[in-house]
């Protein structure tokens, strides 16, 4: 099958660009809400505290060591994590002692790689544009404290393409593209409720209710 007759058919993601455009889609409910996350929005307004921004940092880190072990990736983004969280003030024990998201989606295949995959190389893209907004914090062109948003900085561009043609090269059958969607909403799903609590607010307000 063609792919223009994949598209008639009802299948939007086997047609060229099709997939990517699908992700896109699919995900943009969760992107659009966490644009609106309190912490990663006070980055993003230049008004985030230290210790605010110490608390989003945690949270992300304990994200980010169980997603690289499941993903089966370099862990060079909770590498900046611990950097950063170093740079604020916790030692080495204080980082390896965070908690740790126990819900991170089961990524067994290589379709399964790749939508998870979109989420954190996504995010990436905005990544060295939050940075900028660290400039209260750490000082002009400081880059301790500020390693996970600068990410790879000027290759973030060059890191990104190769993301899409490694996306554009994967089959369009059906079910890699539905596997490759569903683990991109899955990763999703499981970082916005990981990072909902990102500043110990809901736990106190259950105990509260307690």
């Amino acid at each position: 099958m063609d792919h223009a007759a994949s598209a008639a058919s009802g299948d939007p993601a086997s047609a060229p660009g099709g997939l990517r455009t699908a992700l896109r889609l699919a995900t943009l409910p969760a992107h659009t809400r966490l644009h609106g996350h309190p912490g990663l929005g006070a980055v993003q307004a230049g008004t985030i505290g230290r210790g605010a921004y110490r608390a989003l940092l945690s949270r992300l880190y304990g994200f980010h060591v169980p997603f690289e072990a499941a993903a089966g990736i370099e862990p060079e983004r909770s590498r900046w994590l611990a950097a950063d969280l170093q740079t604020l003030g916790l030692d080495e024990a204080a980082v390896a002692a965070l908690p740790r998201c126990g819900y991170v989606p089961r990524l067994e295949t290589e379709a399964r790689r790749l939508g998870a995959a979109y989420v954190v190389e996504g995010s990436t893209l905005g990544g060295r544009e939050l940075a900028k907004r660290l400039d209260h914090l750490f000082g002009p062109g400081a880059i301790e404290g500020r390693r996970f948003f600068s990410g790879r900085a000027t290759d973030t561009g060059r890191a990104w393409r190769a993301f899409v043609e490694r996306l554009e090269r994967t089959g369009t059958d059906e079910a890699t593209s539905a596997a490759v969607i569903a683990a991109a909403q899955e990763t999703f799903a499981a970082f916005e409720r990981w990072v909902e609590d990102w500043d110990g607010a809901d736990r106190q307000r259950r105990q509260a209710a307690l």
